[in-house]
């Protein structure tokens, strides 16, 4: 198991594979649907299998595929199957959900173990002003499409937006009352620099749950497993989970046990630091195997001890459909 210069073990892996979306979320990328890398720009699949052989190498048993939207790859079901067959034990995908009609029970067969789906509204007119144009409905499918699939648990990513949908948040957690859903409440972050970053729109976890539990009924913590982000917590008798993220209110960093690809073939030792390790261009100018997991230890060695995104200066990240957050 690779360790960090501050004795964190390394097992967890986040891999964009395209930077493409086909909506254009106000907390993901202010103003405006993104704009996609050329094609030669991006990973291919034989690239970035190489990419993750070479974080399981290292001990990586945690995959997550993220983008932009992965299920516009038209060969996603592939790099699914692929990365399963290469040592993965855990390997999950986010989406927007908007294609699970017709990939959920194709990427369970290809050996996708769970999914996490966003979704910030179920009024159909704010979801669609938030999402750029996107089809509640279609969302809706998905994630019914997912649960008969058996991908279980569904976990639904809400970012709760103040004067925007937080007053949907009791909404949300009702859910949990009679299905299995993990409804995660995630706090805002800073993406697309400091001119789109305006701390006092967002909803801290600690307020969301007040809301909550005031609108809802007394939560019941659940004990802490693992070393994610989500503090999670239940209602008395309910099938449910209700997560909160902290991710700007209260760092999470001392258990830090992840690294990024982006689709640019770019290892990144933070979400929230611009430091990069290229994997790409080696790749393509004939690294071997053990280069590429050099590459790796060496972003591993860079990692900082943690975010700051609690001072102004460092809210100054671009969108993180490039990000692959």
């Amino acid at each position: 198991m690779a360790r960090d210069s501050f004795h964190r073990e390394i097992d967890y892996l986040r891999i964009s594979v395209t930077d493409k979306c086909d909506l254009g979320c106000v907390y993901c990328v202010p103003g405006g649907k993104p704009g996609a890398s050329d094609p030669q720009d991006t990973m291919d699949f034989d690239e970035a299998v190489r990419v993750v052989s070479a974080a399981v190498a290292l001990g990586v048993r945690k995959v997550r595929i993220t983008g932009g939207e992965p299920l516009l790859r038209p060969d996603i079901i592939d790099l699914v199957r692929a990365f399963s067959g290469a040592g993965v034990s855990d390997l999950s995908l986010t989406t927007n959900g908007l294609r699970l009609d017709e990939l959920a029970v194709p990427l369970r067969d290809a050996g996708l173990r769970r999914l996490n789906i966003s979704l910030d509204s179920m009024d159909p007119d704010r979801y669609r002003r938030i999402t750029g144009g996107g089809d509640l409905s279609r969302a809706l499918g998905g994630i019914r499409a997912a649960e008969e699939a058996g991908l279980d648990p569904v976990k639904i990513n809400m970012v709760p937006m103040r004067g925007v949908n937080g007053d949907e948040i009791p909404l949300f957690a009702r859910m949990t009352l009679t299905r299995p859903v993990h409804i995660r409440f995630i706090e805002r972050m800073p993406a697309g620099g400091k001119s789109h970053w305006d701390p006092s729109g967002s909803i801290t976890s600690r307020e969301a749950r007040q809301m909550v539990e005031s609108s809802v009924g007394p939560l019941i913590k659940r004990r802490f497993r693992g070393r994610g982000p989500s503090r999670n917590y239940h209602f008395e008798g309910a099938p449910g989970i209700v997560g909160f993220i902290s991710a700007v209110s209260h760092s999470f960093c001392y258990s830090c046990n992840r690294l990024r690809v982006t689709s640019r073939g770019r290892l990144r030792p933070c979400l929230f630091s611009n430091t990069e390790v290229d994997v790409l261009g080696p790749m393509r100018k004939g690294a071997s195997d053990a280069e590429i997991v050099r590459l790796f230890e060496l972003a591993i060695a860079t990692k900082p001890e943690g975010n700051y995104l609690l001072e102004p200066e460092s809210a100054d990240i671009g969108p993180m459909s490039e990000i692959g957050g």
